[in-house]
Parts: structure tokens; sequence; C-alpha cells
């Protein structure tokens, strides 16, 4: 058996990752295993109680070393049952188990949020061309699993959904978080790193709204977690506030100070701050797209994909609700989504 996640290096996959192959090797599961991970990243120095890890050394640019990587993948790594945790399949080997997290692999005629970038269009070749060598092909939603479908009619029969489960943390903090609502500001928080999907521009356009309309927000305040460097465009903003790249720590700390989730992606394979939200039961302002309507469900306060006037709209209904104290309840979406991350490994490991 062999575990491949030559190419994780972001925050939220790798603690996909790392949950993944902690459950898998508390249940016995990595025993003489090959796990394939990356030099550099957050995966770099992360080692699992059990298996045999393998750093996967990169000599040429990564575009070039991941595109040998999955072409010539027979040559590299051993011809035997595989659990790929990094979106593309490996060429020539059989019987694979792959999680599919990034959602640019749906083709843009069928997602029009989807990017055309060289290196998505290479990966997304890369998919079309190997996904025969996948026995099953993991998405965790439902949306994700049309998009994905529509993209590779192929893989219908190979697709399963398995939501993710949200971090120990909260289960172990959901019933502590206290809100109130009594005080000067409401609080909004955007907890994203500044990519194109994560639409961060949408604040300026909704400054601009707000101010040619004469809009009171001066009882508003939204957080965001950008680096410096991306915050200064948005700096003269009145109503916004950066906290900087948070640690899961700090994410605990200020989940605990707000009074609701911001979330604004135009494209997610899952999206897990609207899941933590909901399992610390913290209302959810959203922007109304398929990946959002499956997580959330009637639950979330939804506006037009970046409307000011629906942003602005959604907004006055929940604050209406959060000033009485008449919210939606999660009671019934919270079942969806699995306790634990064993399930999770018993479900790769099943197939």
């Amino acid at each position: 058996m062999q575990i491949h996640a030559t190419n994780i290096h972001g925050l939220g996959a790798s603690q996909v990752v790392k949950s993944f192959l902690d459950a898998s090797s508390s249940l016995g599961f990595l025993d003489n295993s090959n796990i394939y991970l990356p030099t550099t990243g957050l995966l770099s120095k992360y080692l699992p109680e059990k298996g045999h890890v393998i750093r996967y050394n990169r000599f040429l640019p990564n575009s070039i070393s991941r595109l040998i990587e999955c072409f010539f993948s027979n040559f590299l790594f051993y011809n035997e049952k595989t659990i790929v945790l990094g979106d593309i399949p490996l060429r020539g080997i059989k019987n694979q188990v792959v999680l599919v997290h990034q959602p640019n692999l749906v083709y843009p005629k069928i997602n029009s949020n989807s990017s055309k970038s060289l290196g998505f269009r290479i990966n997304r070749f890369l998919f079309s061309i190997n996904n025969k060598f996948a026995s099953t092909i993991i998405v965790q939603t439902g949306a994700m699993a049309n998009d994905l479908m529509k993209s590779y009619p192929a893989i219908k029969d190979k697709l399963i959904i398995s939501p993710q489960p949200v971090p120990n943390w909260l289960v172990e903090n959901a019933n502590k978080f206290k809100r109130n609502i009594g005080k000067d500001k409401i609080i909004l928080f955007y907890p994203a790193a500044y990519y194109p999907h994560k639409k961060h521009e949408f604040i300026i356009s909704l400054n601009s709204y707000i101010e040619s309309n004469s809009i009171d927000f001066s009882n508003i305040e939204i957080w965001l977690t950008l680096e410096e460097e991306h915050f200064k465009q948005f700096e003269s903003i009145s109503f916004l506030k950066n906290l900087g790249k948070l640690s899961s720590d700090e994410m605990n700390l200020y989940y605990k100070k707000v009074d609701a989730l911001l979330f604004m992606s135009s494209m997610e394979s899952y999206g897990l701050p609207l899941v933590e939200a909901i399992f610390l039961e913290l209302p959810i302002i959203t922007v109304k797209y398929d990946y959002s309507q499956w997580i959330c469900e009637d639950t979330a306060y939804y506006f037009e994909p970046y409307s000011p006037t629906s942003f602005v709209s959604a907004l006055d209904k929940f604050i209406c609700d959060y000033t009485v104290g008449s919210l939606p309840s999660y009671k019934d979406v919270v079942k969806k989504f699995p306790k634990s991350w064993d399930i999770i490994a018993e479900t790769f490991f099943s197939h």
C-alpha cells in the first residue's frame, strides 16, 4: 500500500492530509505503507506514527515536475494499491482511490468560475487522461460531484461523496462559545487567504455602494485574515480590520469574538469555514453558489454573487434576526457531517 501526497502545500489541504494520516495510523491502516510527502510546506516535517515516509524531492519547477510525476508515475512509484490525496490519479498504476479537493479541475464551460490559467489547464488534461486508473474518486460535497461528473462523464460510477469532519478543537469548544448581542459593533469574520477565487475585491465595490448610497455602516466591522502586502489595497476602508494570517489557536480565539461568518468564495470543493460555523452555531452570511447551498441548505443568509444590493439586504435580515435572537437552527444540517476522521479513513481503505 502507498499513500501519495507529494503536492500538498496549502494550510487547509495539509490539515486534511495530517488528520487523515493520524486517523489511519491509529486504526492500523498504515502498517507497512509507503507514504510520499513533500519536502516543503506544512507537511515537510510531519511524521505519522506508523508507515514509512518518503520525502519527494523536486529538482525542476513545480509545474514541470508535477507533469512528469503524474505522466511517468509507473517509473517513480510502486505499482500497488494506492491512495492519492492530491487530486490527480497516477498514470499506469491501477486500483487507486483518489481524493479530489481542487475545484479548478472542473472545466470552465461547466463552472465559469474555474481558473483558465495554464497550470490548471495542464492539471485538467492530466486528470482527463489519468482518471481511468482510479477505481474510486472521493469528493467532499454533492456540488463538487455534480461539476466533476459533468466535466468527466466517464467517472460517474466511481464518485463517492464523503464530507470532511471539523477539527477536534471545534468539537471540544462548540458549546463554550457565547455571543454578546448587546455590544456596539456587529463583527463579520472572513477567514480566507488572498486567492482570486476568494473574491476579496468585492469589498471594494461594496464600499463604493455604501458611500454612494449614504448607507450607515458604522455599526459593522469585517475582520479579514490577509498578509500585510495583500491588505494594503483595502487600508482606506473604514469598516475593515485585518488580523493577519492565523494559527488554529488564533482561529479558536477569534471565532469566540465574532457575530457571524462571512464567506465570499466563488469556487470551493468544500468550504471548511462554513462547516466550522455550523458546528459553532455561528450565523453565516455567504454568496449563493451550489457548494454553499449544499453545505448550509436553508440555514444561511445568502446574497447573489457580488451584488452589493443583495449583500446589504442579506446583512439587514441577519441583523434583524440577530437582534431578537431568532436565528436558523443547524440541528438537521449538521447530521450529514461525520463526527471523526476515523470514519473518513475507513471509507478510503474500504475501497
